[in-house]
């Protein structure tokens, strides 16, 4: 999390750890864009290198769909953090929360309201490029499960300067859950929303409902990209 003192990578990137996502990313744009194909609608809405305070809100099928939305919008050597949500477990091994760290991830209580990760994804969504699942969890069937309010508490507070919707399709082909490692030669399409503006709530006191619109609304603009593919 932001400003936690585990995090040995928490002041940023800098040259050499630029260098390692660049190896993490060419592997990831073999497997995904070389081993499947993977094509892009909406490339007009990914923000530009340098870009800050940018939140990514797609619609999660699959344990890869993280990789996808960085394979397909992440520049090499990003002057601008990436940051990503994972599941506090992971972090209980050394290595791996190492390895999570270095790589953006931070590490949330599922199924429980996790306060103090909510108040650094605030923080983060002000000058950082933020990736998260608003449903919380992946859909066991494809179809859209309802948004966290928390994601809207997010979206209130840290005002981010894009708030892209992002609907991702054929990634549980890709990898379903259960399996370990990827299928080959299947489809993905990815497609960005344009940016959502959520200035009419600047004024608005926060409650749990007003986070709930927020989110819905996130929701539907997901939905729309989802009928608009056929």
């Amino acid at each position: 999390m932001l400003g936690d003192v585990t995090n040995p990578f928490s002041k940023g990137p800098h040259f050499f750890l630029n260098l390692w996502h660049f190896f993490g990313l060419s592997f990831w744009i073999v497997l995904l864009r070389i081993f499947n194909h993977v094509t892009i609608l909406g490339k007009e809405n990914i923000p530009k290198k340098g870009e800050r305070g940018v939140l990514f809100l797609y619609n999660h099928i699959s344990a890869i769909d993280p990789f996808v939305i960085g394979v397909t919008s992440m520049p090499f050597f990003s002057p601008v953090w990436w940051k990503a949500p994972a599941k506090e477990e992971l972090f209980k091994n050394s290595f791996l929360r190492y390895l999570l760290y270095s790589w953006g991830a931070f590490p949330v209580r599922r199924g429980q309201q996790d306060q103090m990760a909510m108040d650094s994804m605030v923080q983060m969504a002000k000058d950082n490029v933020l990736v998260i699942a608003p449903e919380g969890r992946r859909s066991p069937t494809g179809d859209l499960l309802p948004g966290r309010p928390g994601v809207g508490r997010v979206i209130h507070f840290g005002k981010p300067n894009k708030i892209i919707p992002v609907l991702l399709q054929g990634t549980e082909q890709v990898l379903p859950k259960g399996r370990f490692w990827p299928r080959f030669f299947r489809k993905i399409i990815i497609t960005y929303g344009p940016s959502l503006n959520f200035s009419s709530f600047d004024h608005v006191p926060n409650t749990k409902e007003v986070s709930q619109v927020i989110v819905d609304e996130v929701m539907n603009s997901i939905l729309v990209l989802m009928k608009d593919s056929g």
